[in-house]
């Protein structure tokens, strides 16, 4: 290895262990706040990039540069990123959705259908100059709209939690529609990618894509099932690192074989965590194990480097600045009246219809992630990008308080009727 080689390697692991450093404190400063730490992590990429340490301190970043281009350190992101996908798949309850089959999908379908609907709307008009022109509008419009219209699993659980509402029939139920919508998104998103690929959008390069994402869900439904459940079964339950090493074995081979067949990695990563999900999942110790390392560690890494992508500086640009306003104001008013009306049609009162709109409209490290595949594949630009990034932290951000004061209010007025009773 040469002095040069090895400078590069101590500005990555010197750069690395700051940003994990940086990522847990703002991680804690915004839990405190009453925020999700996806928040914070993400914020760590805009202190470090070019919107915050890059215009205050411009030679800092000059000594970070070696590791900002080292190819490692977007491995590390890339690992990040599958690790986290494959935790959200093996935290899918497919029962929970089963159990609920009739609310969830008529809800959920309606909470990722507006949006899309709107999202696909807002591409359209976008203003030519915040495209890539690497790829057609249509594409940019519908990966747009995919964007906008999932929920983050992860966020609405643990808000929920907080709230001690994770146990209630409204908690239940939102928690379920989310799975189901982040399946759905998911296989829109394999869909979009792949066409984008194909590099046109006709009804052959549709039907291709469509057919090898239904073989690829199809071996995996049966032949990766049955390898799944064959080694979660002969691994003795206290053996956390066997069940690491298969979780983790799993969910990168299944990348690079979706990858390999033109779907979406990610998507490979959160099919496998799902077929764990649906052999049982892992024994707690493995999969609290799992779970730290990928939220503690790797996660961080993947929030870091795709906020240094962002430039929030771009929003000082009046045309960026009015397309994330609308952008925002399309996936708030599409999720939240989508499920609204859809869960007032089954019955569902004012209020636990409102509280499940915005509990589902948080985005957080799914369209993070989402986000980062457009980036990587020429359909984002660096504007358009910052702007689907901001709409993950805004709505990530607003939807604990606004929960709160609507089941708040709930608990209020049941104890206001109570009273009324007794009297």
């Amino acid at each position: 290895m040469t002095a040069l080689a090895l400078g590069d390697a101590a500005a990555l692991a010197a750069f690395v262990a700051l940003l994990l450093v940086v990522a847990r404190l703002l991680g804690s400063l915004t839990e405190r706040l009453g925020l999700t730490r996806v928040v914070g992590e993400l914020a760590t990429g805009f202190v470090l990039g070019p919107s915050v340490l890059g215009r205050a301190a411009p030679a800092a970043t000059d000594w970070f540069a070696p590791a900002l281009a080292s190819p490692l350190l977007a491995e590390l992101s890339l690992l990040g990123l599958v690790l986290l996908l494959a935790l959200a798949g093996l935290e899918t309850d497919v029962d929970l959705i089963r159990s609920y089959a009739r609310d969830v999908v008529a809800i959920g379908s309606a909470g990722l259908a507006v949006p899309f609907v709107l999202g696909v709307g807002v591409g359209v008009v976008v203003p030519a100059a915040l495209l890539t022109g690497e790829s057609s509008r249509l594409v940019f419009a519908l990966f747009l709209a995919t964007s906008l219209c999932i929920s983050a699993i992860p966020v609405v659980v643990r808000i929920l939690i907080d709230l001690e509402a994770f146990d209630s029939p409204l908690g239940q139920r939102t928690v379920a529609t989310a799975m189901f919508t982040d399946v759905v998104g998911w296989l829109l998103l394999g869909v979009v990618v792949g066409v984008a690929r194909a590099g046109r959008l006709d009804g052959r390069a549709f039907a291709t894509v469509v057919l090898v994402l239904a073989a690829f869900l199809i071996g995996a439904a049966v032949v990766g099932q049955r390898a799944v459940d064959a080694a979660v079964a002969r691994l003795p339950a206290d053996d956390v690192g066997g069940h690491l090493l298969v979780v983790v074995a799993a969910a990168v081979g299944a990348s690079a074989l979706a990858h390999a067949v033109g779907i979406e990695p990610a998507l490979g990563a959160f099919v496998a965590g799902v077929l764990f999900a649906r052999a049982g999942g892992i024994p707690e110790r493995a999969r609290s194990a799992f779970e730290r390392g990928t939220l503690r560690v790797f996660a961080p890494v993947f929030f870091g480097v795709a906020g240094l992508e962002a430039n929030l500086g771009l929003l000082a640009d009046p045309t960026v600045a009015v397309v994330g306003a609308a952008t925002l104001a399309v996936a708030t008013v599409g999720k939240v009246g989508g499920v609204y009306l859809a869960a007032t049609a089954l019955g569902y009162d004012r209020t636990d219809a409102a509280g499940m709109g915005v509990g589902l409209n948080a985005r957080g490290a799914i369209e993070i992630v989402i986000a980062t595949v457009g980036l990587d594949l020429g359909i984002l630009s660096p504007r358009m990008y910052t702007v689907v990034l901001l709409v993950a932290v805004i709505t990530s951000a607003m939807t604990p308080p606004l929960l709160r004061r609507i089941l708040d209010g709930a608990d209020g007025a049941a104890v206001a009727e109570r009273s009324v009773e007794s009297t």
